[in-house]
């Protein structure tokens, strides 16, 4: 689950994931999609240009939330980590105040056993609390901001849907997200299931699930279902599949900065060796995190409110 080698580094995961997750709980966008003077993102939907030309996507005031520079310059990662949550009693300073692995496991079952609104939660994730920790984290520190009653419920039915809906678990904007076994057949070299078993099976899933964690999370605290249905009544036709596909770019465009932003900083940080699993874990909630940001900045810039 977690060894004292990787105690550190998913201790930076845990801050990373926990300054996102706060950011959600205030409904704060931080991301800034900027029109050129006399122009705004309804006006240049209703042009009938394909491509956002004269729009700009601003992804900064999150990265600065996460103080990656900080993190990746420190002499001493897991004390600045820990001075970087303020609060002492913060569950996550709790979860990490020792670097033993046992301890640690015991602290992160406590605390989902002693919230007993996150039972459903429990009883379909137990498995993976145990066995893969960066899962774990991004649970609790999901669910150690956000109060909404509904959310555990809703992250349990997204990961289900990942995992038994014939078309996987689908997105606001329609994409598909399935496991990476399931629609693609047995090799014909019997010698080469060990490979591509290894490699889908490990960090594919990690991204995936943390993936869908972020994702309904994110849906639930900015209603982007609802919103999302709404653009219907300001565009139609071939507006409207612009509105679609621009909504889904920006997305993917925050997405890409702060995955490889977060990754590469957790990768380079001298002081410990990061396995590619535990900057999944940080990447992939960053990413979603900031798509999640971006869609609810793209609907508000077109009058839609949360």
């Amino acid at each position: 689950m977690i060894t004292k080698q990787d105690t550190p580094a998913y201790a930076v995961v845990a801050v990373i994931q926990n300054a996102i997750a706060g950011a959600f709980a205030g409904k704060v966008g931080l991301a800034n999609i900027n029109a050129m003077a006399g122009s705004s993102l309804a006006h240049e939907l209703r042009s009938g240009q394909v491509i956002p030309r004269n729009l700009t996507l601003d992804f900064s005031p999150l990265l600065d939330i996460l103080h990656l520079p900080r993190l990746g310059g420190s002499e001493d990662i897991f004390k600045t980590t820990l001075q970087m949550l303020v609060d002492p009693a913060d569950e996550i300073k709790t979860l990490f105040k020792t670097d033993d692995p046992r301890e640690i496991f015991g602290r992160t079952m406590d605390f989902f056993e002693s919230r007993p609104p996150i039972t459903d939660l429990v009883s379909t994730f137990r498995s993976f609390l145990e066995g893969q920790f960066g899962i774990a984290l991004s649970l609790i520190t999901t669910l150690k901001n956000l109060a909404d009653p509904g959310l555990p419920r809703a992250i349990a039915d997204a990961c289900l849907e990942y995992f038994f809906r014939p078309d996987g678990y689908v997105t606001v904007d329609e994409i598909h997200i399935t496991p990476p076994m399931q629609f693609q057949g047995v090799p014909k070299d019997v010698s080469d299931l060990k490979g591509a078993f290894s490699h889908r099976e490990t960090e594919r899933y990690i991204r995936d699930l943390i993936n869908v964690i972020v994702e309904s999370a994110g849906n639930v605290q900015y209603r982007l279902r609802d919103r999302y249905h709404l653009m219907s009544s300001q565009f139609t036709g071939q507006q409207l599949d612009t509105a679609k596909r621009w909504f889904t770019g920006f997305g993917a465009m925050a997405e890409a900065g702060l995955t490889t932003a977060v990754e590469e900083t957790l990768l380079g940080i001298g002081q410990f060796t990061v396995n590619r699993v535990v900057a999944a874990a940080a990447g992939a909630y960053a990413g979603t995190a900031a798509r999640k940001m971006t869609q609810h900045v793209f609907l508000s810039e077109l009058g839609i409110a949360a």
